[in-house]
C-alpha cells in the first residue's frame, strides 16, 4: 500500500444550477454519494469496500440504455484512455453504482445495481511503471452531479508522484487537465462514468 506523505485539499466551491433554483430542486436526472444506512455501511466493510465506500445512487429516466466506465491517464495535458472499465445495457431509470480501487493503473472494480439487474466488471494490468514508495492522492466525487447523456462524469482522479507534496483537487478539475500537467506530477489518473441512450454496441469509448 503507498503512504501518502502529505495531502493538502484543495477545495472548490461549485454551485449547480438546482442548488440555485428558489426551491432548491434537485435536477430530473443527477448522480449523488448514497447516504448508506448502518446495515449496508457493516456490510461494505465486511466485503473489503473502502472507508467510506464509493457508493452512488442514479436517477435518470426511461430512454437510457447504457451505463459505461473509464480510466484515463494524463499525457501531456490531455486524457489518454487506459481502459474502458466496464459497460452494461439496462432501461431502469434509477440504481446503484460502486467501484473499488487502489492504483488505477494496476486496475479496479466496478458494479451496478438496479431494479432490472446487476452487473460487475473487473479489470487489472501490470503499470508500465512501478510507483512504490511514491505519494498519492484519490479525490472522489462528493456533491450532486447532473446527469446529462452522453458526457463523462468524474467520479476519481487520482494523483501518484514522487513530489513530497501533494494537492488534491476536486474532481471537477478533470475537465481542466492542464492544472494537474503544470504540477509536474508523474501519474495522474481518472475514472469515470457515462449515461448513454445508445446500445453498447454503438457506444464509443472515447467521450
Amino acid at each position: 500500500m503507498k503512504k501518502i506523505k502529505t495531502a493538502i485539499g484543495l477545495f472548490v466551491l461549485s454551485l449547480s444550477l438546482w442548488a440555485c433554483s428558489p426551491s432548491g430542486k434537485k435536477p430530473d436526472m443527477y448522480i449523488e454519494k448514497a447516504a448508506l444506512t448502518t446495515q449496508e455501511l457493516n456490510m461494505a466493510k465486511l466485503l473489503g469496500a473502502g472507508d467510506p465506500p464509493a457508493i452512488y445512487d442514479f436517477k435518470l429516466d426511461d430512454t437510457v440504455q447504457t451505463i459505461q466506465f473509464n480510466t484515463y491517464e494524463l499525457d501531456q495535458g490531455q486524457w489518454r484512455l487506459m481502459s474502458g472499465g466496464g459497460g452494461h445495457q439496462f432501461s431502469d431509470d434509477t440504481g446503484r453504482l460502486a467501484f473499488d480501487f487502489q492504483d488505477l493503473s494496476e486496475g479496479l472494480r466496478t458494479a451496478f445495481q438496479s431494479k432490472g439487474g446487476s452487473g460487475a466488471t473487473a479489470h487489472s494490468s501490470v503499470p508500465a511503471e512501478k510507483s512504490d514508495g511514491m505519494s498519492a492522492a484519490t479525490s472522489f466525487l462528493n456533491g450532486l452531479t447532473q446527469v446529462d447523456y452522453e458526457e463523462e462524469i468524474p467520479l476519481a482522479v487520482q494523483i501518484i508522484t514522487s513530489q513530497s507534496t501533494v494537492l488534491s483537487y476536486d474532481v471537477d478539475h478533470y475537465f481542466t487537465p492542464e492544472q494537474y500537467d503544470s504540477k509536474g506530477y508523474e501519474h495522474v489518473y481518472a475514472l469515470t462514468v457515462r449515461f448513454s441512450q445508445k446500445p453498447l454496441s454503438q457506444l464509443d469509448q472515447q467521450p
